[in-house]
C-alpha cells in the first residue's frame, strides 16, 4: 500500500463495460455501505480512495482490498484511470468536491445534502451537465424494494387519488455520529441529514412536486449550539395534496413509517425508511388490510447499479443532481419556515422532474 497512487494506468480501462471508482471521503457510510456496493455490482470496479488523512485513507484501503489511497484528488488524477467517484466527504465539502471532479471529467454519486446552500447545489448541477457527466445524488431510498412498490401502486391508481401522506423518518443517531452532525450550525442538524431522504422519497412514490412548508424544530436531546435533532412539518404539493414529516436523531424506539392515503384505499409501509433493506407494505380498502409482497434489495447496489447504467448506456440514475437541487430546496425551506414561524414556499427547478422509477 502507497499513499502516492500508481498502481492503475491512466489511459485507457482494463474493461471498457466496467466503471471505474474513486470514494472521495473515507466517511462512516462508504465504510458500512457504499464500498461493499460498489464491489458487489459486477459493472464496478472500486480502485480507489481518497482521504485528507492518508491514515485513514490507508486504513480504508487495507480494509477493503482498494489499491490505491491518495490525499487528494488531484495527486489521484495524475496517476490513476477512472471513471465516476462517490463524494462522501462532510457535507461543506460536496461542492468543490464534485465541482472538481466534473471539471476532471468524471461522473459524480454525490451524497445528500448536494450542497449547504441552493445555489452551491445548482452550480453542481450545471457545471456537470455542462461537463456531459453524470451527477447523481445519493438518495439510497429510491433503491429499496418497498419504496418501489408503494410508487408502482400509486401510479398504478390502486388508492384511487392521493389526497394525504406521512413519512417518519426517527432514530436515534450512533454516539459516534454524534461529533459535527449535532454541533455543527453550519452544517450539522436533522434538516441536512434526514428531511432531505424524507422529501425525496415523498416526491418519488408521489410523482409530486413540493410547493410549501410549515414547519417547527427543536434540539431535544442529542442537539447542540442550537443545532436541530428534530423537525415537524407540513407540506403542500401542486397536486394539492398535503404531507406530514417528521424526522428525528433522538428516538431509540420509533417506528419508521411512510404512508399514502387517496379516495380508494390506503398504503401503509412499517419500518422502511433506512439504509438496510427492511419493513413490509400493506394496503388497506376499508377494514382490510393485504400485505404486499416485495423481495428485498440491498438499496446503495441498487443505487450503484442504476448510476453505472447512467454512465455506460445514458440511462437514468436513481436520482439525479436535479433532484438532489429539489429535495434540498425543500429542506432549506423547512429550515426557513422553523426558524422564522412562517410558511415558505418552495422554488421548482425545471430540471428537476421526477424520473419514473
Amino acid at each position: 500500500m502507497t499513499e502516492t497512487p500508481q498502481a492503475i494506468p491512466a489511459t485507457g480501462r482494463r474493461d471498457a463495460g466496467k466503471v471505474r471508482w474513486a470514494i472521495v471521503g473515507a466517511s462512516q457510510i462508504a465504510r458500512s455501505w457504499v464500498a461493499k456496493a460498489i464491489q458487489s455490482v459486477p459493472d464496478a470496479e472500486l480502485v480507489a480512495v481518497v482521504s485528507r488523512s492518508a491514515a485513514r485513507g490507508r486504513a480504508f484501503a487495507d480494509d477493503f482490498g482498494i489499491p490505491v489511497s491518495a490525499t487528494s484528488l488531484k495527486s489521484l488524477l495524475a496517476e490513476t484511470g477512472i471513471d465516476a467517484v462517490y463524494v462522501s466527504t462532510n457535507n461543506d465539502r460536496h461542492c468543490d468536491d464534485t465541482l472538481e471532479a466534473a471539471a476532471s471529467g468524471l461522473h459524480v454519486l454525490c451524497e445528500k445534502p448536494l450542497g449547504l446552500t441552493l445555489n452551491d447545489a445548482i452550480k453542481m448541477a450545471r457545471a456537470c451537465d455542462r461537463a456531459g457527466v453524470v451527477l447523481a445524488t445519493n438518495h439510497h431510498m429510491r433503491g429499496a424494494a418497498t419504496h418501489r412498490a408503494i410508487r408502482d401502486l400509486v401510479l398504478a391508481g390502486k388508492i384511487g387519488r392521493p389526497l394525504a401522506a406521512r413519512a417518519m423518518y426517527c432514530e436515534y443517531l450512533p454516539k459516534e455520529l454524534q461529533t459535527w452532525r449535532t454541533k455543527d450550525t453550519a452544517q450539522g442538524g436533522v434538516i441536512y441529514d434526514l428531511t432531505v431522504h424524507n422529501v425525496d422519497v415523498l416526491r418519488f412514490v408521489l410523482a409530486d412536486e413540493p410547493v410549501e412548508v410549515m414547519s417547527m424544530k427543536a434540539s431535544s436531546l442529542i442537539g447542540e449550539n442550537g443545532v436541530e435533532d428534530q423537525v415537524q412539518s407540513i407540506v403542500r404539493f401542486a397536486s394539492g395534496l398535503i404531507a406530514y414529516m417528521h424526522e428525528g436523531q433522538v428516538f431509540a424506539h420509533h417506528e419508521t413509517a411512510l404512508e399514502v392515503h387517496g379516495t380508494e384505499g390506503s398504503i401503509y409501509g412499517r419500518g422502511i425508511l433506512d439504509e438496510a433493506p427492511a419493513g413490509r407494505v400493506y394496503i388497506r380498502r376499508g377494514t382490510e388490510m393485504t400485505e404486499i409482497p416485495v423481495e428485498p434489495v440491498n438499496l446503495y447496489a441498487a443505487t450503484i447499479a442504476r448510476f453505472n447504467a447512467a454512465v455506460l448506456h445514458g440511462e437514468h440514475p436513481a436520482a439525479t443532481g436535479w433532484d438532489g437541487v429539489a429535495s434540498l430546496a425543500t429542506a432549506l425551506a423547512v429550515r426557513r419556515s422553523a426558524q422564522e414561524g412562517v410558511c415558505v414556499p418552495v422554488p421548482f427547478f425545471q430540471g428537476s422532474p421526477v424520473i419514473p422509477g
